[in-house]
C-alpha cells in the first residue's frame, strides 16, 4: 500500500492569471485549500471579488487585482504591489474559432498578447526574485493544442506551442537556481471556454456537424468518454508546486483522458 502524502503550501504566496472562472478559480481554491496565500488576477472585478469572497468566507486566504495580463506596464505594476511570489500559474487565455485564411490579424495579435506575451510579461516579473531566493515554482497552462495542430483554431495552436516553447526554455535557464517550471495540457475541461466552442455555429459547420452534437461528437472522441473537471487540473497543479516535484522541469504534461498521448 503507498503511503499517504499531503501537500501543504503554508507561508507560500501564488499567483494565478485568468482566476475569474474556469481552470483558474478551480487553482486557486485547491492552493488556498492547501494553506497557501493566493492572488487572484484577471479582467472581470465581478468575478474576482465573488471568488476571493468565497475563498475568505471558509478561512483561507485570498486576495485580487484586476489585471490584463497583455499590459505589460500593468502587470510590473500589479506584481510589485503583490510582492514576494513563490509560485505562479500563467493560466489566462482566450480562444479564436477561426481558419487561418479567415483569420482577423488583430484578433490573432490580440491572441497571442494574452495566451502568450501575458505568460512571459508575469514570468518576468517574478523570476529574478526567484533566482535571487533560490526557489520557484512557473506552471503554464497550456493545452493538448501545444501538442498536435487542430483545424479552425490557428491562433490557439500557435500560441500553445509557443507557450511550450517558453516552458523549455525558462526550465533550462532557472534550474540550476533550484526554480521549475512546467506546462500542463488540457484537453476537454468543463469550463466557460468548451462551452463557448461547442455552441459555436461557425465551429459546427465547418465541420459539418450539427451544432447540438458538437459536444457529444467532441467527448465521444476521449478515450475515457467524458469532459476532465477543472479541479482535476487544479491538482496536478498542486503536484508540481509541491517539493515531491521537485525534479520534474521543463515537461509539458497531459490532462486529456487520453486524447493526446504524445
Amino acid at each position: 500500500m503507498l503511503p499517504v502524502f499531503t501537500i501543504e503550501l503554508k507561508g507560500k504566496t501564488v499567483v494565478i492569471t485568468g482566476a475569474s472562472q474556469g481552470i483558474g478559480e478551480a487553482i486557486a481554491e485547491i492552493f488556498a485549500e492547501s494553506g497557501a496565500e493566493v492572488v487572484l488576477l484577471a479582467r472581470n472585478e465581478s468575478k474576482l471579488k465573488k471568488n476571493v469572497n468565497k475563498f475568505l468566507e471558509k478561512g483561507l486566504k485570498a486576495k485580487y487585482f484586476v489585471l490584463d495580463v497583455a499590459k505589460p506596464t500593468e502587470v510590473e505594476k500589479v506584481f510589485k504591489e503583490i510582492g514576494h511570489v513563490e509560485i505562479l500559474v500563467n493560466n489566462a487565455g482566450i480562444h479564436l474559432n477561426e481558419t487561418i485564411a479567415d483569420t482577423d490579424i488583430n484578433k490573432w495579435k490580440e491572441l497571442l498578447e494574452i495566451n502568450l506575451n501575458g505568460a512571459l510579461y508575469c514570468s518576468k516579473a517574478v523570476i529574478k526574485q526567484m533566482i535571487k531566493n533560490k526557489y520557484g515554482r512557473v506552471i503554464n497552462i497550456s493545452s493538448i493544442c501545444g501538442k498536435t495542430g487542430y483545424e479552425f483554431c490557428g491562433a490557439y495552436n500557435a500560441s500553445k506551442f509557443a507557450l511550450i516553447g517558453l516552458t523549455q526554455t525558462l526550465a533550462q535557464e532557472v534550474a540550476r537556481d533550484k526554480i521549475t517550471v512546467n506546462a500542463i495540457c488540457p484537453g476537454w475541461i468543463e469550463t466557460p471556454m468548451a462551452e463557448e466552442v461547442f455552441h459555436d455555429e461557425k465551429y459546427a459547420k465547418y465541420h459539418q456537424i450539427p451544432v447540438e452534437e458538437l459536444k457529444t461528437t467532441s467527448l465521444e472522441a476521449v478515450p475515457i468518454g467524458r469532459y476532465i473537471h477543472p479541479k482535476e487540473v487544479a491538482y496536478l497543479a498542486l503536484y508540481l508546486a509541491s517539493d515531491y516535484a521537485s525534479a520534474i522541469t521543463g515537461q509539458a504534461i497531459n490532462i486529456c483522458g487520453g486524447l493526446c498521448m504524445h
